[in-house]
């Protein structure tokens, strides 16, 4: 017979596995299906690209004006009209490159994606790029994924949170299935919809990625789509130096990237035109410019010119050249509304500028910069990383493409320059930039459970105060007296006049305190909030302001102060009754 403490713990630890099954066993299930689902949609997406490519293959060479193949200028217009067709009569979601409508989905829609948007994306998607236009198929299959698992949520009838579970994992699937990476796949989606990397949310993540690519490996034979170069070496010293430094070119040629594709949207929406025709005059305009770079992969996602540059190819005067109108087609496929991806040619992008730095290099000192081709590679993840903000998936979806943890010191060297220098360059990502346009602020990962709160839900209201005409020997006494190291300074009628530190103190010679009195060193404008502003709100004011208190004022009389540390007490508090009821529920 068991002792009694062994039999409860018996009994606690079955009844703890028995709730971990009954919250979370659903939702591994459903990850599984979303994942095989997903990896058969990307497949569908191919195969539908193959489709349409074809066509335009039969069209190569029987439109032509003199030298000129009208036929290969026009199929982008083609794709683009039936891409803007499909969103118009099936569902407007499809415009663009998807991933700004899957975040804007989880952040302010509770996780919900219109079920017709995954049949509607790989015809969409599918016609643009199989007949040329200048976009990537990795966002709309994450879409397709993201679609999937808002679907399954809405059949199980799950709360919230586990929906946005489905909902990460099976745009994770998606990236996955795309790119044959996994761990990629998983990261980029808790990167880009989180902003970190979570415990909790990696499980279904991870079961639906992994479900996904065995059945994209078991359907497309495991064919890689960009061909990684399988001699990369550990990077000499004096190499890191250049691919740090080629970091902070990528961040900037990341801003321009980031800023024509918007800039090129914003010209479409203003212009009085329907919205189905927008995506075919986008289709002419990238069918134009890609008529003169025919086979470097200007057309289409990109692989086929990307491989070229990452085997060796291409001039100095014919990377710049195509980094420049891969910008402007990409720009114009998917920024006049047309549905594709930006994720293959942000990496293209990448590759070209890069691997321009990279021969230049090997120009000057060939002994020291061996192979120019690391630097294609190494731009490719530092331009994602400072476009998306996310640089671990730029480089484990690099590593995992080639196969090779040699790349890993040569990548992760180059994404740090550029991530930490997108901070300062961008103000947001190409995901988020047309969210926050719209008014929606994209909350700080983490920190959104504070939009929730009142500054008066946290706020000390019992405020040790100061009158302005008392000496500054008085208020050092109150600062011993409390251990407080600011007071609000409010006049009779209790109206707040401005606000005294111990800096403000400081600046006075103390055989000068007995005669200065506090109304003149304070702060007679200080920083203030109201009871009804977010303590989000109140915490950036912090931030911005550099000030550890805000003096709470209604109608001019001090009600309160907000302190950092009441701000993290009310976070504390907030996540664990958000965390409790979102226990209950599920």
């Amino acid at each position: 017979m068991l002792e009694p403490h062994r039999e409860i713990r018996r009994q606690v630890f079955w009844r703890r596995i028995a709730g971990l099954t009954r919250r979370y066993g659903k939702l591994e299930l459903s990850a599984v299906a979303i994942g095989a689902i997903s990896g058969l949609s990307a497949v569908a997406l191919d195969k539908s690209i193959e489709i349409f490519r074809e066509f335009l293959e039969v069209t190569e060479g029987e439109l032509t004006l003199g030298f000129i193949d009208l036929g290969l200028i026009l199929a982008p217009a083609a794709g683009g009209l039936i891409s803007g067709v499909i969103a118009w009569k099936i569902a407007p979601d499809v415009r663009g490159h998807g991933i700004p409508n899957v975040l804007e989905a989880f952040l302010f829609k509770e996780g919900r994606i219109s079920p017709r948007v995954p049949v509607a994306r790989i015809l969409a998607s599918g016609a643009l790029i199989g007949l040329g236009g200048s976009a990537g198929r990795e966002g709309p299959i994450g879409q397709v994924g993201a679609g999937l698992g808002s679907f399954a949520a809405e059949v199980l009838k799950v709360p919230v949170r586990p929906r946005k579970l489905l909902l990460i994992a099976g745009l994770s699937a998606g990236i996955a299935a795309a790119f044959d990476a996994p761990l990629g796949g998983v990261l980029f989606g808790l990167e880009i919809l989180l902003g970190a990397v979570y415990s909790v949310e990696l499980i279904p993540a991870f079961v639906a990625s992994i479900s996904a690519v065995s059945v994209s490996w078991t359907l497309r034979k495991s064919m890689p789509v960009i061909l990684i170069p399988a001699h990369i070496p550990f990077p000499h010293p004096v190499e890191v130096v250049a691919l740090l430094a080629l970091g902070a070119l990528s961040a900037a040629v990341a801003r321009v990237w980031v800023d024509t594709l918007y800039e090129v949207e914003d010209r479409f929406e203003a212009w009085a035109a329907p919205a189905w025709l927008k995506p075919a005059l986008g289709g002419l305009l990238s069918g134009l410019l890609a008529f003169w770079s025919l086979g470097w992969g200007v057309m289409g996602p990109g692989f086929d010119g990307l491989n070229r540059i990452l085997s060796g190819e291409g001039t100095l005067h014919l990377l710049l050249t195509l980094t420049a109108v891969k910008i402007l087609a990409t720009s114009f496929s998917v920024g006049s509304g047309g549905s594709g991806g930006i994720f293959t040619p942000t990496l293209f992008i990448g590759a070209t500028s890069g691997a321009l730095v990279g021969k230049v290099l090997h120009a000057i000192s060939p002994g020291v910069f061996r192979t120019p081709e690391m630097f294609a590679l190494a731009g490719m993840a530092a331009t994602f990383a400072a476009a998306a903000r996310a640089p671990l998936t730029a480089v484990v979806i690099i590593t995992e493409l080639g196969r090779n943890y040699k790349l890993i010191p040569s990548l992760l060297a180059s994404c740090s320059t550029a991530y930490f220098l997108s901070l300062i360059l961008m103000e947001s990502t190409i995901y988020t930039r047309r969210i926050e346009e719209r008014g929606k602020r994209v909350p700080v990962v983490g920190l959104e459970v504070l939009d929730r709160l009142r500054v008066s839900d946290a706020m000390v209201r019992e405020v040790v105060t100061v009158q302005p005409d008392i000496t500054l020997g008085e208020l050092h006494e109150i600062m011993l007296r409390t251990h407080h190291m600011g007071f609000p300074v409010v006049d009779p009628e209790g109206k707040l006049v401005g606000m005294v530190a111990f800096a403000d103190l400081r600046r006075i010679h103390p055989s000068q305190w007995d005669r200065v009195r506090v109304r003149d060193v304070m702060n007679r404008q200080p920083v203030t909030v109201t009871p009804a502003m977010s303590v989000h709100d109140a915490l950036l004011k912090m931030l911005r302001c550099d000030v550890g208190r805000l003096p709470v004022v209604e109608d001019g009389r001090l009600v309160g102060i907000l302190t950092r540390t009441d701000v993290v007490k009310a976070y504390e508090r907030a996540v664990l009754m958000k965390d409790l009821e979102e226990a209950a529920r599920m």
